[in-house]
């Protein structure tokens, strides 16, 4: 079994960095993503919650271009999850059994599809349990918006 995952430096400084450990000052500082548009190969389902997720992790400043395809697999997972709740309304009788139910595909699916997304979306710290642990201090501006504080992780 793994420890946790390293924070990232972004949401250390957001949430103040209360275990005093150095900063990483060489991580990695991929450009924001300016294109909120949902990339072509998405589903339907996908692009809808990509629409609805996407603004608010931009307006946080959680979001890089290389943050897409882990942001494309929770976007997928939710729109499989929501299909699978609304297909799970109706009740399912194993095939050739007079009254043995069993558990739907569907509900299989709701399931893992659940997993999948909340293992996605805690990567950009968005669950309940994570937003608790945020402070928010005031955050730099957007590169390209505005000019931005070059004192800001010193």
């Amino acid at each position: 079994m793994r420890g946790r995952y390293p924070k990232p430096t972004h949401l250390k400084i957001v949430e103040g960095n209360r275990g005093k450990r150095g900063v990483n000052k060489q991580e990695p500082d991929p450009a924001y993503l300016n294109d909120l548009a949902a990339p072509d190969y998405f589903s339907a389902g996908a692009k809808i919650v990509w629409s609805e997720i996407v603004p608010g992790l931009r307006e946080a400043k959680l979001l890089t271009e290389v943050d897409v395809p882990m942001l494309h697999m929770a976007c997928e997972a939710i729109a499989t999850y929501r299909r699978a709740a609304l297909e799970c309304g109706q009740e399912y009788t194993e095939p050739g059994a007079k009254e043995r139910k069993s558990i739907s595909y569907w509900e299989m699916v709701k399931s893992m599809a659940f997993k999948q997304a909340m293992t996605a979306l805690q990567q950009f710290g968005m669950s309940p349990a994570a937003r608790t642990r945020i402070a928010v201090q005031p955050q730099q501006t957007l590169p390209g918006l505005e000019e931005t504080s070059e004192t800001y992780l010193t």
